[in-house]
C-alpha cells in the first residue's frame, strides 16, 4: 500500500468507533448503511459517501445500492465490516471485487452457529452437542433429553433463544413459530456452568490480546429477568483460567479460520474446565470495548481497523490497575415518568462512566427479548472483583428503583 495514496475502503454496516479508526489510518471510506443508521452515520461523517440500502447484510441490495450511486465494487482495495449481520456479505463482496477482506469460509463459520460448532467439534475441542432441524415441528419431543436450547442459526443477542425443559414447552414453542414458518434452527445440548465472555485480538493466527470476563448471570437468564453485565477477571489472580481460555480460543479460531481481526467468544466454566459456546469476529456487546481499553489499554476498534487494512498491531495504551465491570441498566416496563440523570448514576460508588438511553415519556419495553436491550449502561471500578460485582449490582438495583413509570389508566 502506497504511503501517499489513501486506501479505498468499503465498510458494510455502521459502527462509529470502527469508522473513526479507519479514518485515523487515512482510509477513504464508503459506507453501506441500513435505514436505522442513516442519521447517526451522516451526523458523525457528513463528508463521507453513505449508501443506504434496506438490508446491509444482503449482497443483492448492496450491489444495487452501489450501482445507484455509480460506484463499482472493483474500485475498492479493502471490504470490511465490524458487524455481526453483514460479515458474509462483506467477505463475498471482497472476493467478487478482488479486494482484501475476510475469507468467505471464515465468515460463514463465524456467522453460522451449526457450521462453527461442527468445525470446533471436528478439531477435538469441547463443545455442546447440536442438531439442525429445518422446522421445530420436525423434532420428536418425546425422544429428546431435556433441557435443550433452541436458537436461530444466525442469531445474535440471545434473540429468539429459548431453554426448553420438556415436551410440553417444545410443543408451545412449535406453535409460536408455526406461522409464518421459521427455520432452520439450532438445537443445542444445555450447558451447565458459569458463562464467560472472551474478547481480544488475533493476528496471523496468534492471540495477541485476551480479556476474560464472567457474566453476573448466564445470558439466557434474561428470559427470566436476569441482568446482562460482567466483571473483567484479573489475569494475575486467574492465571489458570486465562491459560485455559487462551488454549481453547487458539484451537477455536484455527478451526473456523479466523486469523486476523478481533473476536468475541463465549464459553462455560464448570469444575475448572471450559466448554466452547460460540465466537464472532466482532466487538462484544454492551461496553465491552470500553472495559478492555480501560483495563488493558487495548483499543479493539483500532485493532480491527489495523487488521482490516493489513497494518501491524498497535501498542497498548497505559492500562488501569483497577478492577472493573459493567452492566446494562433495566427499568420497569411502561411509560417513563421520572428518569434519574447521569450525574446521579456517577455518584454511585465506583461508577466512572454512565449513559442513559431512556427519557421521561419513553416507552420502556420488556428487557427479556434480547441481551442488547437496555435503559442505559454503567462502568464500575473497585479494588477487587467482588467489590466491583457488589457495586455494579447495587448501581443496577438503584437505577431500576429510581425510574418511575406512569400508573396505568383505570376505566
Amino acid at each position: 500500500m502506497s504511503s501517499t495514496v489513501s486506501p479505498r475502503v468499503l465498510m458494510i454496516g455502521w459502527n462509529t468507533p470502527a469508522f473513526l479508526a479507519l479514518k485515523e489510518h487515512h482510509a477513504d471510506v464508503v459506507s453501506v448503511i441500513a435505514p436505522r443508521h442513516v442519521r447517526r452515520a451522516k451526523s458523525h461523517a457528513p463528508d463521507t459517501t453513505h449508501v443506504a440500502v434496506p438490508n446491509d447484510g444482503d449482497v443483492e441490495q448492496i450491489l444495487a445500492g452501489l450501482a445507484r450511486a455509480e460506484i463499482a465494487i472493483d474500485e475498492f482495495d479493502f471490504v470490511c465490516t465490524i458487524g455481526e449481520w453483514p460479515i458474509v456479505a462483506a467477505a463475498l463482496l471482497a472476493e467478487h471485487g478482488k479486494a482484501v477482506g475476510m475469507k468467505l469460509s471464515a465468515a460463514i463459520a463465524l456467522r453460522d452457529k451449526f457450521v462453527q460448532k461442527r468445525l470446533v467439534r471436528e478439531a477435538g475441542l469441547p463443545v455442546a452437542g447440536a442438531q439442525m432441524p429445518d422446522l421445530l415441528s420436525d423434532l420428536d419431543g418425546e425422544q429428546l433429553t431435556y433441557p435443550i436450547v433452541i436458537k436461530p442459526l444466525t442469531g445474535a443477542g440471545s434473540q429468539d433463544t429459548h431453554v426448553v425443559s420438556d415436551a410440553a414447552e417444545l410443543a408451545s414453542l412449535v406453535e409460536t413459530y408455526q406461522q409464518p414458518p421459521r427455520g432452520p434452527w439450532l438445537m443445542e445440548e444445555f450447558m451447565e456452568g458459569e458463562e464467560l465472555h472472551l474478547d481480544g485480538v488475533v493476528r496471523a493466527g496468534v492471540i495477541r490480546a485476551l480479556s476474560v470476563s464472567r457474566y453476573f448471570q448466564n445470558v439466557i437468564d434474561i428470559k427470566s429477568g436476569g441482568l446482562v453485565g460482567s466483571v473483567l477477571l484479573d489475569p494475575n489472580e486467574n492465571p489458570d483460567l486465562y491459560s485455559k481460555a487462551q488454549s481453547l480460543l487458539t484451537g477455536v479460531l484455527d478451526a473456523v479460520g479466523h486469523e486476523d481481526g478481533i473476536f468475541h467468544a463465549e464459553a462455560f466454566e464448570k469444575d475448572g474446565e471450559l466448554t466452547f459456546s460460540e465466537v464472532g469476529g466482532r466487538l462484544g456487546g454492551g461496553v465491552v470495548q470500553d472495559i478492555v481499553l480501560r483495563r488493558f489499554g487495548v483499543d479493539l476498534a483500532d485493532e480491527w481497523a489495523r487488521a482490516a487494512l493489513g497494518l501491524p498491531p498497535g501498542e497498548p495504551a497505559e492500562p488501569s490497575k483497577e478492577q472493573c465491570g459493567w452492566v446494562h441498566l433495566q427499568a420497569p416496563a411502561g411509560v417513563a415518568e421520572h428518569v434519574p440523570d447521569e450525574s446521579e448514576l456517577l455518584a454511585q460508588p465506583g461508577c466512572v462512566e454512565a449513559a442513559i438511553s431512556i427519557a421521561p415519556g419513553s416507552q420502556i419495553p420488556s428487557f427479556s427479548a434480547a441481551s442488547n436491550m437496555k435503559a442505559g449502561a454503567v462502568i464500575i471500578v473497585g479494588d477487587s472483583e467482588e467489590q466491583v460485582r457488589e457495586r455494579t449490582l447495587a448501581a443496577a438495583a438503584w437505577f431500576s428503583q429510581a425510574v418511575t413509570v406512569q400508573a396505568p389508566e383505570t376505566v
